[in-house]
């Protein structure tokens, strides 16, 4: 009795998925009469027909349901081993838990993560967005292992004892303006006072998220709009509609139509940027925090 070949194989599942011999030949990259061969072959080696064809398509017949489950399964099974294989020489895959507040995961952590996947191309990664209390219990319940986190003045004050902290530059405030803004045009930053009668574009959310509102040490802005996402916020502005306070690291995302601008004011403390981890020393954790650190002294330089 002739074999099922592994072309064969995949053809009986794709034909007993879609129901139809073109949609099997769509996603195969085959042509239908050569879909239809194959099933002519395997049918031949099973010695009974596999599919009953109809005006409207194809169903499995109790044989081609065996069939087609058994190509499940060895396929993946072959799969598998493609894997193993591919494991001894390129080691095997390793999955970290990055998590960040939604700023850091706009902008830092991509760049972050293609430079770790740069040397280390076995990573794999689930990422997490949360407010930065968030993300800490996060970590101390082993749910992520590595997050980018936040602190300092209208902030909500993540409790850090117990875990391994690394500070990371970059923490530094500007303010977007449309292009042809006046205050775009300023040589050097931009005393703080000339702020106080602009309208903002402030983020909005739930109480722990953090937020961007107008700049931090002004005691009545003029409030223009309220947006959650990162994205509304920018077309705002974009617009003409208001400007908004920036992340200096969120820079590389920003669109060319707006303008960053440093702020001169004396008054403003600063918050804290804090790569944070367990105190167990994964080397893959520390991969992970060695690169967030170049990315945003990458981005300080620039």
């Amino acid at each position: 009795m002739p074999e099922l070949s592994i072309s064969a194989l995949r053809v009986v599942r794709a034909v007993a998925a879609h129901g139809s011999l073109s949609g099997a030949a769509r996603t195969l990259g085959y042509s239908q009469p050569a879909v239809s061969r194959q099933v002519s072959a395997a049918e031949k080696a099973a010695g009974q027909a596999l599919f009953v064809r109809g005006a409207r398509g194809v169903r499995t017949t109790r044989a081609g349901e065996i069939v087609a489950r058994f190509a499940t399964e060895t396929l993946a099974g072959l799969d598998r081993l493609d894997e193993r294989l591919d494991e001894l020489t390129s080691g095997p895959q390793v999955r970290v838990r990055v998590g960040a507040f939604p700023a850091a995961n706009a902008a830092l952590l991509p760049f972050a993560l293609a430079r770790a996947l740069e040397q280390h191309p076995r990573l794999t990664f689930a990422l997490t967005e949360a407010s930065s209390p968030q993300l800490v219990h996060q970590v101390v319940t082993k749910r992520l292992d590595v997050a980018v986190v936040a602190s300092g003045p209208g902030l909500p004050q993540p409790a850090l004892e117990g875990l391994r902290l690394t500070p990371l530059p970059g923490s530094e405030l500007m303010v977007g303006v449309p292009r042809g803004h006046p205050l775009a045009a300023t040589e050097g930053a931009v005393p703080v006072r000339e702020l106080a009668h602009v309208s903002w574009i402030v983020g909005k959310g739930a109480v722990d998220e953090p937020q961007f509102g107008a700049w931090p040490t002004l005691t009545e802005p003029l409030v223009a709009f309220s947006a959650r996402s990162w994205l509304s916020r920018f077309g705002l502005v974009a617009a003409g509609l208001g400007v908004c306070v920036i992340p200096g690291f969120l820079a590389p995302v920003v669109p060319q139509n707006i303008s960053l601008v440093r702020v001169d004011d004396p008054n403003w403390l600063g918050r804290n940027i804090f790569a944070i981890t367990r105190n167990d020393g994964v080397e893959k954790h520390e991969l992970i925090v060695r690169v967030l650190r170049e990315c945003f002294e990458a981005q300080e330089r620039h």
